[in-house]
């Protein structure tokens, strides 16, 4: 019998996932198809266990959980109760041999065996028990058993209503807290996320408690729903019920998580395809972020309502009116007359105006939402033009309070979406990648929360320059505006820099704002990723890059408006992105441009003088420390003039008194002397680690640093490397830890950074064991779902003594130090090198020679060098 029973299940699952694919059943069908085919088979085996006769009286069987409402998907739990109306041990074989027969089905099986007492017992201290008993489905045994649990909730004896709701809405809010409380995350939780499946669940249960009845028509009804909100809400669900009816069948197993891998395979399968706007994936994400928006908004005014029919039904609510059309009930804000928003379609505006303005508001009562979803069909061209809606709009944007929390509700409400009919094109927008982890919405709004954040003085620690900018803009709301056009352009095709910023422009003239206003909101629509490029791929040590920067920016003014917003932007981004070092990076970028913008813009930069200036200061610092002049050029045997622009005063001084007073020791063969120091900032929240080489040059040396470091699980952000004329290499790397921060006061980190970096420096044969290291390394899950073609350009300029080697790939452990053997293996010379990894994406660029250190020219032998780069970091990426 087991053979032929676990057949037939094969051949149900196969049956169904063949109708799945297909399309030719609506996923509702399948789903309860599989309930009904498992009950048979259940069944079969339950009356096939040689019960005694009396337990047709004393023993029955239930299926409870999401099979109890007859819903199966191909890998869910079966969640089965057997119940005995006395002790259990008298059908202890029956129900050992019923759960053994249950197990060689090969299925996911879940079982507990109670008696009538411990129902009683367990489910009035559990609300998973009272839970899975309120959705309760009868397969076998006599009806007593029902009706004795029906009972029990009938008289309120377990449960009763105002506690079940209080339990499950604490539950839901424990949920959301897990999932971080958006719907929005990159690989969301389609069970449990907000929105998703169980926020249906939790409804149907309280309603099921409340009323007796979860079905949509008697909801409806009894004006619990409106018509509307019932046909979301089932539309809803049957969506997220085929995504996850999908899901398991591409992983085999009960997965509720929509993984990158799985997205892209089911995006395939639903039939969507990419444009020139979006990938098939994004598009099918966007669906889905959609779905579980109007899913959440559903279920936070069905919470609502049943707070106040549960909680407060015998409560006298507290009503202060605002004015003629609002006012607020219980914390709540709610219209005065039924037929406001038709009357007067700016109050629409208006209320959220209101909110802004005022602390004690909680927030609006759900028959005022469902108001405002009813009359967004008023907002049109004519509300997008009125000069009193206008208004109010400029006039939220400079409220005092809860600006983001007001933006955030026009968003969910569809407001947003409708007055600005670009937003509308970008609610629930993702991007495919591992930068971006929100979508463009709930992005846009982190970027006006962070701008917020920036007024505060709590901020002024971990963001100083950005306080400092805030503090001094003349119109913040401009700032706020340019947050939410700056990425508004994307999912269209095209630069979506260029084409916020013309959207922006229409905004501003619709809503009255001057021609200076306009041309500053243009511009930080368009420049809003200028400054975080310049900053990290770009050599701000150098003075003409500051001035040319400078002349970008024009004003003071306008560098205060671009640094906060691009902070905004980053921090807003992917948390990981803001890190000590990039902080530093921005810091220095500002000071040096307000210090260009003070000095003037027509004269050009005097690199000489700017140069001899920094060996001026240096000197001056050594003499005190007993350095002479002479001695120390002697020292430095005229470097690299890159490295004078690359260091300020304090470095270069600290460097030469090291080498200086190095030990003999040192000094001896190819000994490194290394030094390890931090780079402070001018908060904690700035700085990195410097780490500093002096020693012989060698066609290996590049190569066992980055892989020494790499052991060290050291990130390298950046790499300045001289070569005097004797040959003595002057390497400076900027490193920071696998958190993300410098080193900082750990002696111990400090000591072994030191030790390692000397140990395989001064052996050049230690490049075995560090390959042997670095061949453990694993490439994480998510990195490996997003590949990106490796592309290697080399351009060579003979004037400037160097090539430029500019690398884009996919991110992964170690990636610098394979690149570092490529270049041993073809005797390239590294001079410098800038590391920038954004999500999954890395985008290098090395500045290099071949080993007569000259720019290499020779075609062959660049065609040599790009082409295994280009091939063997795909085959690792692929491995």
């Amino acid at each position: 019998m087991n053979n032929q029973v676990t057949q037939r299940v094969r051949e149900i699952s196969e049956h169904l996932a063949d109708a799945f694919w297909s399309g030719s059943r609506p996923v509702d069908a399948l789903v309860k198809e599989r309930a009904n085919k498992f009950d048979q088979i259940i069944i079969e085996l339950w009356e096939a266990a040689n019960w005694p006769e009396k337990s047709s009286e004393n023993v029955a069987l239930f299926a409870v959980g999401g099979y109890g409402r007859g819903e199966l998907h191909p890998h869910s739990d079966l969640d089965l109760l057997i119940l005995v109306s006395d002790k259990a041990e008298e059908y202890a074989p029956q129900i050992e041999f019923f759960i053994q027969q249950l197990w060689n089905l090969k299925v996911n099986i879940g079982h507990s065996v109670r008696s009538l007492s411990d129902v009683h017992e367990d489910s009035n201290t559990d609300i998973t028990i009272a839970t899975s008993l309120l959705e309760r489905r009868q397969l076998s045994g006599p009806l007593k058993f029902d009706r004795i649990i029906g009972g029990l909730f009938a008289s309120d004896e377990i449960w009763p209503n105002a506690k079940f709701y209080k339990a499950k809405r604490d539950e839901q809010e424990h949920r959301h807290q897990r999932q971080k409380d958006t719907e929005y995350n990159l690989e969301p939780n389609i069970k449990s996320a907000p929105g998703g499946l169980r926020d249906i669940q939790t409804i149907n249960w309280i309603m099921k408690r409340f009323l007796g009845t979860a079905r949509p028509t008697d909801l409806v009804r009894r004006n619990v729903l409106t018509e509307k909100e019932s046909q979301l809400l089932e539309s809803g669900r049957r969506f997220l019920w085929k995504i996850r009816f999908g899901l398991h069948l591409l992983s085999g197993r009960g997965e509720d998580r929509l993984l990158f891998d799985y997205q892209r395979e089911l995006a395939e399968k639903f039939t969507y395809v990419d444009n020139e706007g979006q990938l098939a994936v994004e598009q099918f994400m966007h669906d889905y972020y959609r779905v579980v928006l109007e899913l959440r908004e559903i279920n936070d005014l069905l919470l609502q309502y049943f707070d106040e029919a549960i909680l407060r039904a015998h409560y006298t609510p507290e009503i202060e009116p605002i004015n003629d059309s609002f006012q607020i009930r219980d914390s709540y804000i709610q219209v005065r007359k039924q037929n406001l928003f038709e009357k007067r379609p700016a109050a629409l505006m208006e209320m959220f105006v209101i909110m802004a303005n005022r602390r004690d508001i909680a927030g609006v009562r759900a028959s005022t939402i469902r108001l405002v979803k009813d009359s967004l069909h008023l907002i049109d061209d004519n509300f997008r033009a009125n000069p009193e809606v206008n208004s109010l709009f400029i006039q939220l944007l400079k409220a005092p309070y809860t600006l983001v929390s007001q933006l955030t509700r026009m968003r969910r409400y569809g407001i947003l979406g409708r007055y600005i009919k670009e937003f509308g094109h970008i609610v629930g927008q993702m991007q495919h990648d591992l930068f971006h982890i929100y979508t463009v919405d709930a992005h846009t709004m982190m970027v006006i929360r962070n701008m917020r954040i920036f007024k505060y003085r709590a901020s002024q620690e971990k963001f100083p320059i950005a306080w400092h900018c805030v503090k001094n803009v003349a119109k913040i709301e401009l700032l706020y505006i340019a947050g939410l056009f700056h990425d508004i352009g994307k999912g269209r095709g095209g630069d979506h820099s260029v084409l916020g910023a013309a959207d922006a422009v229409k905004f501003c003239k619709l809503h009255a704002l001057s021609q200076e206003d306009t041309d500053l909101v243009e511009w930080l629509v368009q420049a809003h990723l200028l400054m975080s490029a310049t900053a990290q791929r770009q050599d701000i040590h150098d003075p003409e890059v500051i001035l040319k920067f400078a002349r970008l920016v024009k004003t003071e003014a306008r560098l205060d408006y671009l640094y906060a917003l691009t902070v905004a932007d980053i921090n807003a981004t992917n948390p990981t992105l803001w890190n000590s070092w990039r902080a530093t990076l921005m810091r220095l970028l500002y000071i040096e441009t307000r210090k260009s913008l003070r000095r003037g813009l027509e004269d050009s930069v005097d690199r000489e003088a700017y140069i001899d200036q920094i060996v001026m200061e240096t000197l001056e610092r050594l003499k005190g420390q007993g350095i002479s002049e002479r001695r120390a050029r002697e020292i430095w045997e005229d470097p690299d003039p890159e490295f004078f622009l690359q260091h300020s005063a304090v470095q270069i001084a600290a460097i030469t008194e090291a080498i200086e007073h190095r030990t003999k020791e040192d000094q001896v063969g190819n000994n490194a002397l290394v030094l390890v120091r931090d780079v402070a900032g001018q908060v904690s929240e700035e700085g990195a680690t410097e780490i500093f080489l002096y020693a012989q040059d060698s066609p290996s040396l590049f190569t066992l640093t980055v892989l020494a470091m790499d052991a060290l699980e050291l990130s390298i952000f950046a790499a300045y490397l001289h070569t005097s004329h004797t040959n003595m290499c002057f390497n400076t790397y900027i490193v920071l830890d696998k958190e993300g921060k410098p080193l900082g006061t750990n002696s111990y980190r400090h000591r072994e950074a030191r030790d390692v970096l000397k140990r395989y420096i001064s052996n050049p044969d230690a490049t075995s064991d560090l390959l042997k290291h670095r061949s453990h390394k694993i490439i994480p899950r998510r990195l490996k779902q997003f590949r990106i073609p490796t592309e290697a350009i080399l351009h060579s300029d003979e004037k400037q003594g160097h090539s430029v080697l500019r690398v884009t790939t996919s991110d992964r452990p170690g990636l610098l130090a394979h690149i570092g053997l490529i270049f041993l293996e073809l005797d390239i010379r590294v001079r410098n090198a800038k590391i920038t990894t954004l999500g999954e994406k890395v985008e290098d660029v090395f500045y290099i020679t071949g080993s007569d250190h000259l720019p290499i020219t020779d075609s062959a032998h660049a065609t040599e060098l790009t082409s295994a780069i280009c091939s063997q970091l795909d085959a690792e990426a692929m491995s």
